[in-house]
C-alpha cells in the first residue's frame, strides 16, 4: 500500500512547486485544538496547521491566523464552535476557502479584504471551515499580509526623504 494521495502524484505530475520537507507527513498532522472557556487563545506566526483543527470558544475568544502557518497541500478542515464567544481566523489570499456554517443568535461570515478575491487562489491548498455560532461570532478573514504595516513603512520612508531633502515633486 503506498503511503500517496492519488492528488499527490497529480500535485508532483503538474510541475507546481512541491517541497516535501515544508509539508509534514499526515502522520505528523492529526488532530489538534483550541479550547478557549472564558478565556482567549491565539495561534499566530510560523506552525503547521495539520488535516483537522477544533476550535471552540466557551464565552471566550480564539484567534487563528494562517498567513505565515504550513498549510499542507489538499485539504484542511477546521472545525469551529463559538457559543456566547468569537472566534477569528486569518487565511491568505493563495489559499482556496470552503464555508459552511450556520449560526443562532450570531455570525458567520467571510470577508475578502484587499486584492483577496474567491477565484484568487490556485486550489493546490484548502481550508475547508464548518462550524456553528450560537449567540457568538465566527468571522473568516482572507486578507495579505497585515496592510497597516505597509502603510507605516510608507510613512517612515517618506519622513526619512523628506529629513534628507530629495523629495521633490
Amino acid at each position: 500500500m503506498s503511503d500517496f494521495k492519488p492528488s499527490d502524484q497529480l500535485t508532483r505530475e503538474s510541475g507546481a512547486p512541491y517541497d516535501d520537507a515544508a509539508y509534514p507527513p499526515e502522520s505528523e498532522t492529526s488532530r489538534e485544538g483550541l479550547v478557549s472557556f472564558f478565556s482567549s487563545n491565539e495561534r499566530e506566526g510560523q506552525w503547521h496547521l495539520p488535516r483537522h483543527f477544533r476550535a471552540l470558544a466557551v464565552l471566550g475568544n480564539v484567534e487563528l491566523d494562517l498567513r505565515d502557518a504550513v498549510i499542507g497541500i489538499g485539504v484542511s478542515h477546521i472545525e469551529a464552535v463559538a457559543v456566547l464567544g468569537n472566534i477569528e481566523i486569518t487565511i491568505p489570499p493563495d489559499v482556496a476557502v470552503e464555508t459552511d456554517g450556520d449560526s443562532l443568535f450570531g455570525s458567520f461570515v467571510v470577508k475578502y479584504k484587499g486584492n483577496a478575491s474567491p477565484g484568487a487562489a490556485s486550489g493546490l491548498r484548502m481550508v475547508r471551515i464548518t462550524g456553528t455560532a450560537y449567540a457568538a461570532s465566527i468571522e473568516i478573514t482572507v486578507k495579505g499580509p497585515d496592510e497597516g504595516m505597509f502603510k507605516r513603512l510608507r510613512k517612515m520612508n517618506l519622513k526619512r526623504t523628506l529629513a534628507a531633502g530629495e523629495y521633490s515633486e
